[in-house]
């Protein structure tokens, strides 16, 4: 006997039996008095900061408190570290260059230290720093994640035009070239030559 017919016919009536008794036995979640919720949505990524913030932690040279925002007037190098970080003490005589040649010139450097004030005052005091530092250590991390969500480790360098607007987060050393770079740019923006958009473009590109 074939049965080849009879199989033919019997497959629409066990698939059409199948989705009914999903049907039955298959209820979707129910959420208060009842009613089906839906799947909980995709937390968004954090996004980085687009200004800076009014966050104050304490000035190494005075134990006051100060926001960066206190040099919203200038182009603005805000520098991320650490004394155990190998990169961040390497880079920071460069810094300090660009201190003593720029701050009266319309750019600021200021250093965020992510670590305990006693090594911090004996690392700058040893290295001859003079431009800003501040000091924290959960919040300060806290502020350089707020900047660069995906941070990896330090240093973090982050370049702002006057007025605050965040223009290009900088992850890893910075070096002598890359600094050429940043503040000719960062020059020309303080002296009212370029705006911020051409500003962060021409920083992108470096």
């Amino acid at each position: 006997m074939n049965l080849r017919p009879r199989l033919l016919v019997l497959l629409p009536v066990c698939v059409a039996a199948g989705f009914l008794v999903g049907r039955v036995f298959w209820q979707p979640p129910q959420g208060p008095a009842g009613q089906p919720t839906s799947p909980a949505p995709e937390q968004p990524l954090a996004a980085a900061l687009t200004t800076v913030p009014d966050v104050r932690l304490p000035d190494l040279a005075t134990a006051t408190p100060r926001s960066l925002r206190e040099w919203s007037d200038k182009a603005l190098i805000i520098n991320f570290w650490a004394t155990w970080c190998a990169p961040c003490r390497k880079e920071m005589p460069l810094l300090e260059q660009v201190h003593q040649q720029w701050r009266d010139r319309g750019v600021a450097v200021v250093g965020v230290a992510i670590d305990r004030l006693e090594p911090v005052q004996a690392f700058v005091g040893e290295a001859g720093i003079s431009y800003p530092i501040l000091v924290g250590d959960q919040e300060a991390m806290g502020l350089a994640e707020a900047f660069a969500p995906d941070l990896p480790g330090l240093p973090l360098t982050v370049l702002a035009a006057p007025g605050g607007e965040v223009l290009r987060q900088h992850v890893g050393e910075i070096h002598a070239e890359d600094l050429d770079q940043i503040v000719a740019v960062l020059g020309e923006l303080a002296a009212g030559r370029i705006q911020a958009a051409e500003a962060r473009t021409r920083l992108a590109a470096d």
